[in-house]
């Protein structure tokens, strides 16, 4: 009796190890920043994450960067808030073009457009983490 009830509990146990791995787990702390736009006195500043933006309960919220090759590599930072604010700009370099390459579906961005001329962005900073998911 005692082979056949370890048989048994063995038999229940890898179903159930089985059965687990073919469920989707969903753990962890999630953050989903919709994009903000802010003024100051030397910059304007955008922010916010990829999935914030597309899950936003508006249609009109994005962020992001573009590359374009224009006589060298150029990057395009373009947002838009929830009220309709949006930040252009552009920059260009390597420096520029890796940071952009980073960008991933589970990004948070954030740029500074010079208030001069709101067309040279002064700053690009991209975090890559799980807490941006969707």
């Amino acid at each position: 009796m005692t082979a056949s009830m370890q048989k048994l509990i063995g038999t229940a146990v890898l179903g159930l190890a089985l059965f687990s791995n073919s469920i989707p787990a969903w753990a962890g702390a999630s953050s989903r920043r919709e994009v903000l736009i802010q003024g100051f006195a030397a910059d304007s500043k955008a922010s916010g994450t990829t999935a914030g933006a597309r899950y936003s309960n508006d249609s009109q919220q994005y962020i992001g960067c573009s590359l374009f090759e224009n006589g060298g590599p150029t990057v395009l930072c373009a947002a838009k808030d929830k009220t309709g604010k949006a930040l252009v700009c552009t920059a260009s370099g390597s420096k520029w073009v890796a940071v952009a390459k980073s960008i991933t579906d589970f990004s948070q961005i954030i740029f500074f457009a010079a208030q001069a001329s709101y067309a040279s962005c002064s700053r690009l900073e991209v975090g890559n983490d799980s807490l941006y998911l969707k």
